[in-house]
């Protein structure tokens, strides 16, 4: 049976990504020339990203294990679990995250609409990794 707070983020990214897929196909000077669109582009992808490293911690709890240090441990340390399999793009994920919060004052577009038109795809194996594991486990 899957936890009530793991099943409860798949929800939520499951929502996000059907709003960012609501946007279509768009190109960098498109989004660079709407800052609201731009703005809710990127707080939607901190937010699918935050789900990632929340579902991580959560699984590592279950686990029995301490928390992990870092959004990137708490990967690594679903990947060892079994949780997730050995997919490049979750570490892109943490990465993009950490940019997202340090870097906040400045975001390229090119990079914000490499992501949505190529790699939302990521956030939904990674929703079927989980599923797999919980239901497994």
């Amino acid at each position: 049976m899957i936890n009530g707070v793991i099943a409860r983020k798949l929800e939520i990214l499951d929502t996000v990504l059907t709003e960012l897929r609501t946007l279509g196909t768009l190109d960098a000077q498109q989004l660079a020339a709407d800052w609201r669109t731009q703005r809710a582009v990127e707080r939607d992808l901190q937010i699918l990203v935050e789900i990632v490293i929340d579902i991580c911690q959560r699984l590592i709890a279950l686990a029995g294990q301490a928390p992990a240090a870092t959004g990137g441990a708490a990967v690594e340390r679903c990947i060892q679990l079994g949780a997730l399999s050995r997919h490049q793009n979750y570490h892109k994920m943490v990465q993009f995250r950490n940019f997202m919060v340090h870097r906040y004052e400045h975001v390229d577009s090119a990079l914000l609409i490499n992501i949505i038109n190529h790699h939302l795809t990521d956030f939904e194996l990674f929703r079927d990794d989980i599923l797999s594991y919980v239901q497994h486990h």
